[in-house]
């Protein structure tokens, strides 16, 4: 992917601007229809360019990754902006246009456009920002290298800070001082580890974890919304467990979420097969570090506001642990039994996070069960409360004990006694 990127990066003409020409690594971006209306709307023809990508869509698109958010950066101040996509009947959002950002929805599809800043002060959350028409000024003011890569329709980088050669040898450094980036906004820690597990080929670097411990009690006046959001996108990693394994960042990131018991769990993920691993989701990740038959998922769930299905599915392995170590859990007859009586998808996750603590049980077994669970169906139980109340049963309590009983009953056979043989129970 980097070998036309390394050529052009050695030469001895250092220009801020290196074409790619043929080169894969921006398709991505080049063929998005919506960004390029925003482009000819912003850009004067003949001018230069006063519109570029910028941060992660860059990152992603030279990585070959899936491109969700679209970010743009402009020489243009919002007031600009706005007036030009007006008259052209683009919708504009004002965001955040305190902070230079407004947002363009072209086809359904959102585009965050910000002006280029620098920033005056800050206080670890939130920044004072003053606008620029400098694009270096504006890159000097991001977090790290890999994200201050700007582009544009024709695949010119603009690349002052060389985050192209960092995310080409797998260097994840703070732009500047890293405890001057890391103050200016402290979630940036955790940043720093997501963009460690995914990119990086080196270890941690000295300065940088040392600015980290320094400051890691400033995690404390950032939002739990926005550092659960941000350990979601960790946890999405396909090599989270990486994190775990190496010292340093494992210290750090169990001194930030105390709740993480149980880091040892992950090792089982690295060794499964591909197709395999990939069913464990950010979900599954937080329920191995997390869940026991204390109240420790609780209480996590309450300090980060999670959300209502998130706790539920927590609750619903806290109460299973017991069950995942007996072998008659692991039975097809079983497996039916407990997707009648809950739902395919929190089996699902039962079977999965058993692979991950229960030692005693043989992987292919649980991922043929897992296989079952997706295609098992289940029969409707025959039997309603309208029936029996044509055969002389009153609404009330005896006829809910009645209908509770038969459709145990149905279960307990493996579903197998039909309505005859029900109705013969009834009388």
């Amino acid at each position: 992917m980097f070998k036309k990127l390394k050529k052009i990066i050695s030469k001895t003409d250092r220009s801020l601007f290196k074409k790619f020409g043929s080169d894969k690594s921006l398709k991505l971006l080049e063929n998005m229809t919506e960004a390029r209306t925003i482009f000819s709307y912003l850009n004067e023809i003949g001018e230069e360019s006063k519109v570029r990508f910028v941060g992660g869509c860059v990152r992603k698109s030279l990585c070959g990754e899936y491109i969700d958010d679209i970010d743009l950066a402009t020489s243009l101040e919002p007031n600009e902006v706005k007036k030009k996509l007006d008259k052209n009947d683009v919708k504009v959002m004002d965001t955040g246009i305190s902070y230079g950002t407004v947002t363009a929805i072209v086809n359904k599809k959102k585009f965050e456009i910000t002006t280029l800043r620098k920033d005056v002060s800050t206080d670890g959350r939130h920044a004072r920002v003053e606008f620029t028409r400098n694009w270096e000024q504006d890159a000097s003011r991001r977090d790290f290298t890999i994200n201050a890569i700007y582009a544009d329709l024709d695949g010119r980088i603009l690349d002052p800070l060389n985050g192209v050669l960092d995310l080409q040898n797998g260097r994840i450094n703070f732009i500047g001082s890293p405890e001057e980036r890391i103050q200016e906004d402290y979630l940036r820690i955790l940043r720093y580890f997501r963009f460690f597990a995914q990119y990086s080929k080196t270890n941690c670097d000295q300065n940088t974890i040392q600015s980290i411990k320094k400051n890691i009690d400033g995690i404390n006046k950032i939002s739990k919304e926005r550092i659960f959001d941000e350990l979601k996108k960790i946890l999405s990693l396909k090599n989270v467990y990486n994190l775990f394994k190496n010292n340093q960042s494992k210290e750090i990131i169990l001194n930030i979420f105390p709740e993480f018991k149980y880091p040892e769990r992950l090792d089982k993920i690295s060794n499964l097969d591909q197709n395999l691993r990939e069913k464990y989701d950010n979900f599954l990740i937080l329920a191995l570090l997390l869940v026991d038959q204390s109240n420790n998922h609780e209480y996590f769930c309450h300090k980060y506001k999670t959300s209502k299905s998130i706790e539920n599915r927590l609750n619903n392995i806290s109460k299973n642990l017991e069950n995942l170590k007996n072998k008659q859990f692991y039975s097809e007859e079983n497996i039916k039994k407990l997707i009648y009586l809950s739902d395919k998808y929190y089996v699902r996750d039962l079977l999965l996070f058993s692979i991950c603590i229960n030692s005693k049980i043989k992987t292919l077994n649980v991922e043929r069960l897992i296989d079952y669970a997706e295609v098992c169906k289940i029969p409707k139980f025959p039997i309603s409360g309208d029936y029996l109340k044509k055969h002389g049963y009153e609404s009330g309590a005896k006829l809910g004990k009645v209908l509770k009983s038969l459709e145990e009953k149905w279960i307990a056979e493996n579903f197998n006694l039909d309505e005859k043989v029900l109705k013969k129970i009834i009388k």
